[in-house]
């Protein structure tokens, strides 16, 4: 009885299945990468939300400031770029751009406002 089992022949995958099935495997992998990346690329992190706090609080210092220019400084780890021109030729007009960027020097946030100029 137990000698007739091991005479039994056991049906092998071809080449040809299972180099089909690592095509799918390896394809399916990949496109789960490429979700995951975008996910975690697109995702606010933390240091999105202190880049916007941080160019919110440095626009309300640009409202109440007589004197805005062009300028570029750094707060923390970020660098922040500041642009202020009129905005449409209007003299009590200002338009103030700012830019938050990190280390590696890529862009975090950016923060865009119409303020009224006080004499």
């Amino acid at each position: 009885m137990a000698g007739s089992k091991l005479n039994n022949r056991v049906r092998a995958s071809t080449i040809m299945e299972v180099v089909i099935s690592m095509i799918i495997i390896v394809t399916v992998f990949g496109i789960a990468m490429m979700i995951f990346s975008n996910v975690l690329r697109l995702s606010l992190s933390a240091k999105k939300i202190r880049a916007q706090a941080l160019l919110r609080e440095t626009m309300l210092n640009a409202e109440h400031t007589a004197n805005n220019t062009t300028q570029t400084f750094n707060i923390d780890d970020f660098r922040v770029e500041q642009e202020a021109k009129p905005y449409n030729g209007e003299s009590n007009l200002t338009e103030i751009h700012l830019t938050a960027y990190d280390i590696n020097q890529q862009k975090i946030a950016e923060l865009q406002k119409v303020i009224i100029n006080q004499p």
